[in-house]
């Protein structure tokens, strides 16, 4: 469930957010895509990733506070039950949402369903994570 909206931020979440956006929009702008040694599956065209770029540049949201049920571990992810907590949602593309854990100080690729958001496994980096949508 998510946590009630606050339509102005204190101080403190305006500068955290306004880090974490400029973070984000610098990964973007210096992203290099490289397939790791042994990965599996078709490389993404140079055109595919200049395509998700910009589309990721179009889909950031004004960062907010949302709850995330976040699933890390097998058990987890197989039944959807993982640790409820706080994350900041930062790109959102047809239900798939980018979010930052302060916890684990992460990304995540996060689902939106009736149920709220919750994660199965896609962490790292920002713009990793939504390509990965």
């Amino acid at each position: 469930m998510p946590l009630k909206s606050n339509p102005e931020p204190d101080a403190a979440d305006k500068d955290f957010f306004c880090q974490l956006r400029h973070k984000v929009e610098l990964q973007i702008s210096e992203y290099v895509y490289e397939v790791p040694t042994g990965a599996i599956g078709t490389r993404l065209s140079p055109d595919q990733i200049r395509a998700d770029l910009e589309l990721m540049r179009l889909c950031l949201i004004e960062p907010r506070w949302e709850e995330v049920n976040i699933c890390t571990t097998p058990e987890e992810i197989r039944t959807g039950i993982g640790s409820t907590r706080p994350c900041v949602t930062m790109a959102e593309d047809a239900g798939h949402v980018l979010v930052f854990d302060l916890a684990s100080n992460e990304f995540y690729l996060a689902w939106r369903s009736e149920l709220g958001l919750g994660t199965w496994g896609i962490r790292g980096d920002a713009v990793g994570c939504f390509i990965a949508r």
